[in-house]
Order: C-alpha cells, then sequence, then structure tokens
C-alpha cells in the first residue's frame, strides 16, 4: 500500500497537536473509519502519537505507538510516550545542530585555505567570522586574536596581544588551557576541548575548542585555535539527559505496574500465572511438591455495602500485607481478583501448605479489624500425577474453596482428588 489521504492519515492529525493525540478505537472513529490501514492490513485499531519538532517548533514528523487492538493507556503510560517524544526532538535537533557546526567548520576551512596568502583578506575573514580564532606562540603569548574574540571578552582588538593565559585567565583555567596547548604542539595534531570560562556577569559559558600547530615564516611552532561557543548545545544535553532519567524511571514505574496488583502491592493475576506456569514444569520436571492456596474474604460484600467501598479496600490491603509478612520466601502470594487471593507453594506438599493457611487464618482472626471481625475461607490442593498443568491445580483449589463456602465459611478445605 502507498501513502494514507491525509485527512484519515493518524501522523497527519497527531503533529498538529501540542501534546499527545490519542485514538481508543480507529473503527469507532469516524475520522480514520475509513483509512485503509484501519479497514485492511495491518487492521491498526489503537493509535497515540506526540509530534515531532525541531528548534524553531515546526513540525518536523512523529513518534507512535500502535495495536491491532482497542485500548486505553494510563497515565504513566501516555506520559512516557510524550515524555520519549520530547527525547526524540531534542536528540533530532542535536544532531542537526552538530552536522550544522561540522558543516560551518568545514567551510571555513576550505575558505581559509584560499585566503592565507593575505594578511588583509585574512584579517577580514577572521573578524567576519562568527568564531572566537586566535593564534599563540610557545611561550602561551597571544599573537593574533579575531574581533569575535574581543568581543566576547570585552576588549578592543589589540588589547590583550602578547598576554599570556596566566595573565588573562584562573589559575585553574589557566592550567587546563596550557596543558592542551603543550599536548598540541608536542603532538602535532589537532586536539578538541571543551573549556568553561566564567563571564563578567557571573554566569558560566562553555567553549569548545579546536586547537592545531602551525608554524610561522621562520619555522617557530605556534598554536592556533577556533573557539565556539556551545553553551546552548551543553543546556539541550543537560536537558536531554534529564528526559532520558525520566524515562528509565516511568518505563520503571510500567514494568512494576505491569506484575503488581495496585491496590495490595502483591503480585498481579498474570504475574501469578507466568511464574505458574513455570513452578508446574519445574515440579513434574524434577519430581518436586507443589501446592496452591486460594483464599476469599468471608461475606466481603456486606462489609462493602455497610462499610463503603474505601473500607473493602481497606480490607484487601491489610489482608495483602499479612500474606506477605506470613508466607516463605519462595512463596508467591498474589491477588487473584476482587476479594480472592491466592498463594504458590514451590516445594510444598500438604502437610506444609496447611500450616502457612492455619497461620494465615490465626493472622486474621487476631488482627483489630476496623468496622467488625473478619474471617475467611481457603481452599487448598497439592500436586498430583493425574494433572496436566498449573491451571488444573487452581481449578482443584477453587473447587476446595467453594466446599469451605458451601460447610459454613471460616475453614480451610482440602481437595481429596
Amino acid at each position: 500500500m502507498g501513502e494514507t489521504p491525509r485527512e484519515v492519515a493518524f501522523c497527519a492529525h497527531a503533529v498538529r497537536q501540542t501534546g499527545l493525540f490519542m485514538v481508543k478505537d480507529a473503527l469507532l472513529d469516524s475520522r480514520f473509519s475509513s483509512n485503509p490501514l484501519v479497514t485492511l492490513d495491518p487492521a491498526i485499531r489503537f493509535f497515540a502519537g506526540v509530534g515531532l519538532h525541531d528548534s524553531d517548533g515546526e513540525p518536523i514528523g512523529t513518534f507512535c505507538v500502535v495495536d491491532m487492538s482497542p485500548r486505553i493507556l494510563s497515565e504513566d503510560q501516555s506520559e512516557a510516550i510524550e515524555i520519549f517524544g520530547r527525547q526524540i526532538s531534542l536528540r533530532l535537533q542535536a544532531i542537526v545542530q552538530r552536522r550544522a557546526l561540522e558543516q560551518a567548520l568545514a567551510e571555513k576551512e576550505r575558505a581559509s585555505a584560499g585566503l592565507r596568502a593575505s594578511e588583509e583578506l585574512f584579517r577580514a575573514f577572521m573578524n567576519a567570522s562568527p568564531f572566537l580564532s586566535y593564534i599563540k606562540d610557545a611561550a602561551g603569548r597571544l599573537l593574533f586574536y579575531n574581533r569575535s574574540f574581543a568581543q566576547r571578552f570585552g576588549v578592543s582588538e589589540y588589547a590583550w596581544l602578547g598576554r599570556t593565559d596566566e595573565q588573562l585567565w584562573s589559575r585553574k583555567l589557566t592550567k587546563s588551557v596550557r596543558t592542551h596547548d603543550l599536548e598540541v604542539m608536542a603532538g602535532g595534531k589537532m586536539v578538541e576541548t571543551e573549556e568553561h570560562i566564567r563571564n563578567s556577569d557571573g554566569s558560566v559559558s562553555s567553549l569548545r575548542s579546536f586547537k592545531f600547530p602551525c608554524h610561522d615564516s621562520a619555522g617557530n611552532v605556534l598554536l592556533a585555535g577556533v573557539a565556539v561557543d556551545v553553551s546552548e548545545e551543553v543546556a539541550h544535553q543537560a536537558e536531554l539527559e534529564r528526559y532520558h532519567r525520566e524515562l528509565e524511571d516511568a518505563n520503571d514505574q510500567l514494568r512494576k505496574l505491569a506484575v503488581t496488583d495496585e491496590l495490595t502491592g502483591l503480585r498481579n493475576r498474570r504475574s501469578f500465572e507466568e511464574r505458574l506456569v513455570m513452578e508446574f514444569s519445574l515440579a513434574r520436571r524434577r519430581k518436586r511438591e507443589l501446592s496452591v492456596l486460594l483464599i476469599d474474604v468471608d461475606d466481603f460484600k456486606t462489609i462493602n455495602d455497610r462499610w463503603g467501598h474505601a473500607a473493602g479496600d481497606e480490607v484487601l490491603r491489610r489482608l495483602g500485607m499479612i500474606l506477605r509478612t506470613t508466607v516463605r520466601l519462595p512463596d508467591l502470594p498474589a491477588r487473584y481478583g476482587g476479594e480472592e487471593f491466592v498463594v504458590l507453594l514451590p516445594e510444598s506438599g500438604e502437610e506444609s501448605a496447611m500450616g502457612l493457611a492455619r497461620r494465615v487464618m490465626q493472622r486474621v482472626a487476631t488482627e483489630d479489624w476496623e468496622n467488625q471481625p473478619l474471617t475467611i475461607s481457603v481452599g487448598m490442593a497439592s500436586m498430583n500425577e493425574s494433572l496436566e498443568n498449573g491451571f488444573q491445580l487452581v481449578e482443584l483449589a477453587d473447587e476446595a474453596l467453594y466446599a469451605a463456602k458451601r460447610a459454613g465459611k471460616n475453614r480451610v478445605v482440602v481437595h481429596s482428588g
């Protein structure tokens, strides 16, 4: 397929917005329901994107995320996409600026080759240059500097001629500059350095210097330099690094949210089921024991109806804490859904699992609940040779839990299969 018409193109809409542009279900959105990318392969249903802009704020493209199924992003996911988009824009801007600088330096070098024969043309060129240019002798005395150099430091075009680094800069900066200068003259090669100069107003500017050796008519070694003010680039880089850290923090949060139940802090059902598959395979392969506890809060609906959902949430949070502080290190407690919890017990048979179930029930019974006493029902099942997968083990625990409910609640029932 070639290009899609602009009026139904996702990116054409995203690039015109200042923030995140999101389409939760393209088939239900009249703007995109006729888009061939929606109606045909790849059958896009979800789109989220942010515009990318150059340093002047002009749009240059989009960063987008698509899915073949409808979805709704969380606030953290949306923020992560926006941060990533800003980071890409800043990185693209930095690349453009660096290329412009490299191109300008290359053009300057080509131009200077044709002007060396004439002192007048040389000075005209150097004074017209936006870069800070200078020449020193082997002792570090300034023999020449251009108009940009003079204007940058607020002196006349001749006031600093003959002066050394020690007479112009701080002791720390002088040591750094002199070290680089001697390195260039001794090595005979260009050296790129970054130097930080304190301005008269107290601010600090970053100068990137390209220093290289040259010779006068008598064959004496001189040092020539071209410096570029890269303060803005340095600031952009710092901002880029900050956005990168924010993106990493956002990604860490997303990874945590993907496996954690937000209310209780326990693992969520998806994370539990992934671990269940792994532990079941390991137990069957190595002939190890494996048990599951399925726990349900008795009369939870009554708690919600009588005391409100906030009270119900507090019950679930505290029960999650009880499980987290009662299980063994290798055990995996998780919120299975609603008021149901599950505990996966690797290398635990029926006796060990029953011991844990009783300890949990004892903790629940002695806990100081705010509104009314709380009880739980527990269904327990242990691995046997007839099971084909871990989900069947959970089904057995669920049958035992159902039996505990029918028998009057507030008890543990072990599946007898």
